[in-house]
């Protein structure tokens, strides 16, 4: 019998220093068949804190990711499936600005960051728009996978360049990763990344490897004691198991190799 896709996750959220918590996350662990053929699904926003409204663009966005993503068709690769869902979404957002009292101040609508994790198989596929960042831990350091789509004005003043519902065309980062057992990933909002410790967060996940929701509560504290003054959202995945690669996936590693094969 082949091998069946298994990971620990660990998530912890906070509203910090606000009044509210404008960050939302979740994840998609299904049964089987859709464990092989959609894998697992871990997504994270963080809504604009100039929006009165971004908490609800930040929960439709996950609820609504993680629910139509495992109702695309199974013809779809993880990347089409993804990028249909997701702008989607992102003109669903635009447009319910567009019908409320903030269509005229883009800034104050229905918009939200939004990073994803896919795992299928073998491969970890990476969607990303805004300033919530993927980590992937690596010889015991923490690797940024994800760009901050920030335009900085000033060393202490910068605007976003890229979120969910902010414009009507979205653009998101994709890329896509092999993983092996152990491998570790972080999805994070900058309430925590800014402030937490990459040695703190490495060895919170290695002192609670067999509690994950703990490590990412130490992590938010942490954040909170150094001064944090955002929301905290914190996501960790360690793959526990992989299945077997299906043919899909093997042709598309074999197409990306930087020289042909002999």
């Amino acid at each position: 019998m082949a091998n069946q896709l298994s990971i620990s996750l660990g998530q912890a959220s906070d509203k910090g220093r606000k009044e509210i918590n404008q960050g939302f996350h979740g994840a998609s662990i299904p049964k089987e068949p859709l464990l092989t053929s959609k894998g697992i699904a871990i997504g994270l926003a963080d809504g604009i804190s100039s929006s009165e409204v971004s908490q609800h663009a930040s929960e439709v966005a996950v609820k609504s990711f993680l629910d139509d993503y495992d109702c695309t068709s199974e013809s779809w690769t993880v990347k089409t499936s993804v990028q249909r869902v997701l702008k989607s979404t992102n003109s669903w957002l635009y447009q319910q600005t567009r019908n409320s009292p903030y269509r005229y101040s883009p800034d104050k609508g229905y918009v939200c960051t939004f990073t994803t994790l896919v795992i299928k198989s073998n491969t970890a596929h990476i969607f990303h728009a805004g300033d919530t960042r993927a980590y992937r831990l690596v010889d015991n350091q923490l690797e940024q996978l994800t760009e901050d789509h920030r335009l900085w004005v000033t060393k202490d003043k910068s605007y976003l360049r890229r979120a969910l519902g902010m414009k009507e065309n979205l653009e998101l980062d994709y890329q896509s990763l092999t993983v092996e057992v152990g491998d570790t990933f972080i999805l994070a909002t900058d309430g925590v990344y800014e402030f937490a410790d990459d040695k703190f967060i490495i060895e919170m996940i290695k002192r609670h490897e067999d509690d994950l929701d703990r490590a990412a509560s130490l992590i938010i504290a942490e954040a909170l004691e150094q001064g944090s003054d955002d929301n905290l959202s914190i996501q960790i995945v360690k793959v526990d198991q992989l299945s077997t690669q299906d043919v899909d996936e093997i042709y598309q590693q074999l197409t990306t190799l930087p020289f042909p094969l002999t």
